[in-house]
């Protein structure tokens, strides 16, 4: 076992550090001295011994104060640095590539950040408790060298044993919790499948039957079994120490009175000391699987921030509207290849030629799967292309340009995702906004109040509605909207194409948009289309 979880609290703490490791090493101390003072104490019953209630009295108090101290400072490092690390590996998700957050997954972020964090401040409280028994142990092996050498290598001996065992055992109970958390991940990737795929479901009960048979039932019957088994070992090293320990008793009251020729009050001192251990011995052993799962927890943070590492974009100029005047956009040989673990292609956009001047309106037509989104998520920036270059009036967007570059563009993809407040803008009044909302006829589904939206519960034509009212208010040069007339009524339809659309080409507007809506085709100035992931024709329109 590695110990993550002491490095990470080390770590931590800060210019508290010593502060801290002092109060558990005192509060150890305190509560071996409440064992010796009442070992004294016990030499006679006949009166009270003020000097040793003092003491008693005393120790207590220290352990106390020493005890709360350690916790609270403890906890609150640790309760700082885990916030600290979500915002860190949050910052770094902004900062990372769409394709390589695809990968990750969303169901990994919120394990990791919720599940993991939990289980390792949980653990931290613990191991304050483990650190200061283990505080008070050392002391009492002390005290027992003190009082026999020979008692003292008894309980060494048979300690080191317990230690060697346990950590033997321990290795099988690792890899069985790597295993069960294999299968646990399995479960929740189609718990989310099952989630978002709701109603085709619900329309096919084999597609139900086979989910719920072969992925659900499957995999957990499967970790239950692993988690019974790592249990049963766990229970096995549990009741390995506890017997370890008994061992040691008998060693004590009928080894040592034959290898020792101490007096009987001082072996009866050693019983009595090797019975106060016993709870602290005791706590080490529950705790430990806690501390794994803890030291587990960590790796895995780690290795997620790793992924993301390896996702993070190139430092950026940020240089907000460092484009805003462009007069042309241009694709030179542009291919985008999507790739599986294996690095092998499964499909490609490309080689494309393009060419996009600013103020027109551009359709993009084709197919489902002719690549129509790829293509508009690599002219956003949100892709980087596997080869070829964006150009913006002749300047080749480089990789620390990107995020200038995206900055051109308000997007309402298939995909979209609503944020109940307008994150991001500033120059905006609730009155503009409910304007916004009667003009696209969903003044009565919902309002703007107190800075965010009242009711998002809405149907898919109405959310793509309020996606395009939240593009308007960003007001950027260019807007790409994806299959937004579809799940439309006529009547907006017709206000969407004829009117909206028209309205933001006379702003200076550069307006991309995926539709198969043909009987609008001709408000396009130009109609791509594309096939197979290449474009097939580019049609000019001249009336407009």
């Amino acid at each position: 076992m590695r110990f993550n979880l002491i490095s990470f609290i080390l770590g931590q703490l800060g210019e508290k550090r010593n502060k801290i490791i002092s109060s558990i090493v005192f509060a150890g101390l305190a509560n071996g001295m409440v064992m010796l003072v009442i070992n004294d104490a016990a030499k006679d019953f006949n009166e009270i011994n003020f000097r040793n209630l003092c003491l008693f009295a005393l120790c207590i108090s220290g352990f106390i104060y020493a005890r709360r101290f350690s916790e609270y400072n403890t906890q609150a490092c640790i309760q700082s640095a885990i916030a600290q690390r979500h915002l860190q590996i949050i910052d770094k998700l902004r900062k990372s590539s769409l394709s390589h957050y695809e990968k990750i997954g969303k169901m990994s972020v919120i394990t990791n950040l919720l599940e993991n964090s939990q289980i390792i401040y949980e653990s931290t409280r613990i191991l304050i408790h483990i650190a200061t028994a283990s505080v008070m142990l050392v002391f009492c092996f002390f005290y027992i060298a003190w009082m026999s050498t020979i008692a003292f290598w008894i309980c060494a001996v048979i300690l080191a044993v317990g230690i060697f065992t346990y950590k033997t055992a321990q290795k099988q109970v690792v890899a069985l919790y790597h295993q069960f958390q294999a299968k646990d991940a399995e479960f929740f990737n189609a718990l989310n499948h099952f989630l978002d795929g709701f109603k085709e479901l619900k329309i096919s009960r084999e597609k139900s039957d086979d989910i719920y048979l072969n992925e659900f039932s499957q995999n957990l019957h499967q970790s239950v079994r692993l988690k019974l088994l790592s249990e049963q070992k766990v229970v096995a090293n549990t009741t390995f120490i506890q017997s370890l320990f008994y061992v040691l008793m008998a060693c004590i009251v009928f080894l040592l009175p034959q290898l020792d020729d101490a007096e009987p009050s001082v072996l009866m001192s050693i019983t009595a000391v090797v019975l106060f251990m016993s709870g602290a011995i005791g706590l080490l052993v529950e705790a430990m699987p806690l501390i794994m799962k803890a030291d587990i927890a960590l790796a895995n943070l780690d290795k997620m921030e790793q992924k993301i590492d390896q996702a993070l974009e190139c430092k950026q100029h940020n240089r907000p509207g460092h484009f805003n005047l462009f007069s042309s956009l241009s694709l030179r040989g542009l291919t985008y290849d999507y790739l599986d673990e294996s690095r092998q292609r499964m499909f490609s956009i490309g080689p494309v030629e393009l060419n996009f001047a600013r103020g027109e309106i551009i359709f993009l037509v084709g197919g489902n799967g002719s690549g129509k989104t790829t293509l508009l998520k690599n002219l956003c920036g949100l892709y980087t292309p596997s080869a070829g270059a964006v150009l913006v009036d002749q300047y080749v967007i480089k990789a620390e340009d990107y995020d200038d570059y995206r900055n051109l563009f308000s997007m309402v993809l298939t995909d979209f995702h609503l944020f109940e407040k307008l994150y991001g803008l500033h120059n905006y009044s609730d009155e503009r906004v409910n304007a916004l909302l009667k003009r696209m006829q969903i003044e009565s589904k919902t309002r703007f109040e107190h800075g965010r939206f009242t009711n998002l519960d809405l149907s898919t034509g109405q959310r793509k509605r309020i996606a395009l009212i939240v593009a308007l208010l960003e007001d950027k040069p260019i807007m790409v909207f994806d299959e937004v007339a579809a799940d439309q009524d006529p009547e907006f339809r017709e206000e969407y194409y004829r009117v909206i659309l028209p309205e933001l080409k006379r702003q200076n507007k550069t307006i991309i948009l995926v539709s198969h809506d043909d009987r609008y085709f001709d408000v396009a100035d130009t109609l791509i289309k594309l096939e197979y992931g290449k474009v097939a024709t580019v049609q000019r329109q001249e009336h407009l």
